[in-house]
C-alpha cells in the first residue's frame, strides 16, 4: 500500500468519526479501512523505523554534495594554522611577560650591586678604622706596659713567632721590631729584656742580612752601624753564613746572635712616643 492510499484511509476515518451523531443526513461515501489496511500501515511504519521497507520519495533526504579530499585537506591545514597562530600568540604574550620580569630583575640586581658596592666601601672604611685603632691601641699599650727608651717605647711579647710573623705583628700594632741604633739604646734594651725574661731566652730584633750576606739592615732598610755580637772563643757571632740571616738578642746578657729566620721565638716591638 502506498502512502497516498494510507493517508486517504486515515482522512476518511477521521471524517467518519467527526460527523455529528444526531445528523441522519446522507454522509459522503468514505473509504472503509479494513483490518488488512491497518496491518499493512503498521508494517510500513515499523519498516521505516527499522530502516527497511519502502521509503516514500517525500521522506528521502535531499542529496548533498560530497566534500572532496582536497577540500578536506585544505580545511585541516587551515584549522592547524589557526591553532599554531593561537600558540604563537600565547608564546609572544609569555615572552613579553618574561621580558618585563627580566627587566625588573635586572633593575633590582643593579640596585643590589650599588648597595653592595656601598657596603664594601663601608666595610673597607671600617676595616681601615679598625687597623688605625689597633695601631693606636698597640702604641698606647707599648708605652703603658713597656719601657720608654729615648724617643720610643719598647714592649716584649711572650709569643713564639718567626721573624716574618713577628715583624707583621709589630706593624699591625702600629710599631716595628726593636732596632737598637747605638750603645745607649742597646744597653737600655738589654736591661729591659733581662728584667722581663728570666734566664737565657733569645728574642728577635729588627735586624737581618737577607738582601746581601754580611750587609745588616734594620727593618726600615737603614744600615746597622752599631753591633753587639757575642764574642767567645767557642762561639763567636755571626757564624751562620748564608743559612742564618736574622738577628736575635740573648735575654741574659744582651748579646746578638745570627740564627734561622724560620725559628720561632719571643720578640720585641718599638713604638714612637
Amino acid at each position: 500500500m502506498t502512502l497516498t492510499k494510507i493517508l486517504a484511509a486515515v482522512l476518511g476515518f477521521c471524517a467518519l468519526s467527526s460527523c455529528d451523531s444526531a445528523d441522519n443526513t446522507t454522509r459522503p461515501p468514505a473509504t472503509i479501512i479494513t483490518t488488512a489496511d491497518l496491518s499493512q500501515a503498521r508494517e510500513f511504519n515499523e519498516g521505516i523505523v527499522r530502516g527497511r521497507g519502502d521509503t516514500p520519495d517525500i521522506l528521502e533526504p535531499e542529496p548533498t554534495t560530497a566534500v572532496s579530499d582536497m577540500e578536506s585537506t585544505y580545511n585541516y591545514i587551515l584549522s592547524r594554522l589557526a591553532a599554531m597562530d593561537q600558540a604563537i600568540h600565547r608564546l609572544n604574550v609569555g615572552q613579553y611577560t618574561l621580558d618585563i620580569k627580566v627587566t625588573q630583575l635586572l633593575e633590582k640586581v643593579s640596585r643590589l650591586d650599588n648597595r653592595l658596592g656601598d657596603t664594601e666601601d663601608a666595610i673597607q672604611q671600617i676595616s681601615s678604622y679598625c687597623k688605625d685603632n689597633r695601631k693606636e691601641i698597640g702604641r698606647l699599650e707599648g708605652c703603658q706596659k713597656g719601657r720608654k727608651i729615648g724617643y720610643k717605647c719598647v714592649l716584649a711579647y711572650r709569643v713564639y713567632e718567626t721573624y716574618a710573623d713577628a715583624s707583621k705583628k709589630c706593624q699591625e700594632r702600629g710599631g716595628r721590631m726593636a732596632m737598637p741604633r747605638d750603645r745607649k739604646e742597646q744597653e737600655a734594651l738589654a736591661e729591659y729584656v733581662k728584667s722581663v725574661f728570666h734566664g737565657n731566652w733569645p728574642v728577635w730584633l729588627g735586624i737581618n742580612d737577607e738582601r746581601s750576606e754580611g750587609l745588616y739592615l734594620f727593618e726600615d732598610t737603614t744600615r746597622v752601624t752599631y753591633f753587639q755580637w757575642r764574642k767567645h772563643f767557642l762561639s763567636s757571632q755571626p757564624d751562620g753564613g748564608k743559612r742564618e740571616n736574622c738577628v736575635a738578642m740573648s735575654s741574659d746578657d744582651g748579646d746578638w746572635w745570627d740564627t734561622y729566620c724560620e725559628r720561632r721565638m719571643y720578640y720585641l716591638c718599638e713604638f714612637d712616643v
